[in-house]
């Protein structure tokens, strides 16, 4: 009924997210005239103090909206990205300047997508394919059409030959704030040589919504599938494990970063 005599598009949005709220899916939005109107907002610790990483990392620079990068003395590289943008992928250029220069050089790599919300899983996938030699499948998933669920459908990584190569030691920095497209760019990097993920699992979260117009100048994004592991398992709720955990509170970022540590020291003992 509060649907029905809604006096705008707007008021309409905002009531059916009010009523959607309770699914707690963040790729279930609406839009009207350009404006998202959310159904919920997710809320998580993140196992990253991300306004105290100009302090942690030397050499720290934001080289674009998304990509921040640094170096530490003994030569590893740091990339952190922040989204994968769909609509500016330009963005992302800075990150394989990085990867040129740490292949160039022979040196170690960390990637940190600890803030990661996701975005464009085919410009995740042109980074992660700098890593690999030959096609890999990452992940799978199925589709609901009809009401039904499709058979697992598998995703595989492409090399990206027109890019920078890297077969270098690498360290993804991982954790609650990384979602969405940003956990398929986990999955993908879990399946390249050299590389070991470290922090705490992904958040769990990833939808790949459609548009769906209502006819009333209101667009529903509805989640269209359900992504799984190589095993077949599902991701939702649970998230993505790293192959070494690192525990800490929020206490612990105050003064300087476990997970990022973690992965030096690992990076470090590698090259002995």
């Amino acid at each position: 009924r509060k649907l029905e005599s809604a006096g705008s598009a707007k008021e309409f949005a905002e009531t059916a997210a009010q009523l959607l709220a309770p699914a707690e899916d963040i790729h279930l939005w609406f839009e009207v005239d350009g404006q998202t109107v959310p159904t919920c907002r997710r809320r998580s610790a993140w196992n990253v103090a991300t306004a105290n990483l100009p302090r942690v990392v030397p050499g720290w620079q934001q080289r674009s909206a998304v990509v921040f990068t640094g170096a530490f003395e003994d030569g590893i590289r740091y990339v952190c990205f922040r989204s994968w943008p769909a609509k500016a992928a330009n963005e992302l250029e800075p990150a394989y300047e990085v990867l040129a220069d740490a292949a160039k050089e022979a040196k170690p790599l960390v990637i940190d997508v600890r803030a990661n919300g996701g975005g464009s899983e085919d410009l995740a996938a042109q980074f992660a394919g700098c890593f690999v030699d030959r096609p890999v499948v990452y992940a799978k998933h199925v589709v609901r059409n009809d009401g039904k669920l499709s058979e697992p459908i598998e995703r595989t990584l492409q090399p990206n030959k027109a890019r920078p190569q890297y077969r270098g030691r690498v360290a993804v920095l991982m954790g609650l704030g990384t979602v969405s497209s940003c956990e398929s760019f986990v999955m993908m990097m879990k399946q390249a040589p050299g590389c070991t993920l470290i922090g705490q699992p992904t958040a769990g979260c990833s939808g790949n919504p459609s548009p769906v117009d209502l006819g009333n100048g209101v667009t529903a994004f509805v989640p269209r599938w359900q992504s799984l592991r190589l095993d077949g398992t599902g991701l939702e709720g649970e998230g993505f494990a790293p192959d070494v955990e690192v525990k800490a509170s929020e206490e612990d970022f105050k003064n300087g970063d476990p997970v990022l540590d973690a992965a030096l020291k690992l990076l470090r003992e590698a090259k002995r």
